[in-house]
């Protein structure tokens, strides 16, 4: 066994600004997606497989298309699914704005502050 004086894990470790960048990133992507990605909520019919499509978090509930998945529903059954969609897509916009957001102000937080130098580092000390 050959020890090179060094640590094997810090040759693969992220610096913490490093590591705090790369959450910064993959919080606004999961932000942006979650945002982009149509919200579905269950049909009535147990038999039938397919999901009831509501629209996404940008656009809102797009009535033509729920009325469209439920078939032919009744006026009741219609504004009860309108409810649970908007419901659905209100619960995931609060995530998706919490994501994208707080990733963007994260990713401008570090790319404004200020980094140490290793002058200013060696004369503290």
């Amino acid at each position: 066994m050959t020890t090179d004086g060094g640590d094997p894990l810090a040759q693969i470790t992220l610096a913490p600004r490093a590591f705090a960048a790369v959450l910064a990133v993959v919080a606004l992507v999961t932000g942006l997606v979650l945002a982009i990605v149509p919200v579905g909520v269950a049909h009535p019919d147990p038999a039938h497989k397919a999901s009831v499509t509501c629209g996404n978090t940008l656009g809102g509930v797009e009535t033509d298309a729920v009325v469209a998945d439920l078939g032919q529903p009744d006026r009741d059954e219609t504004t009860r699914y309108l409810d649970m969609c908007e419901r659905a897509i209100s619960n995931r916009g609060d995530y998706a704005v919490i994501l994208f957001f707080g990733g963007f102000v994260g990713g401008l937080a570090l790319s404004v502050v200020r980094r140490k130098t290793q002058a200013q580092a060696q004369a503290e000390t």
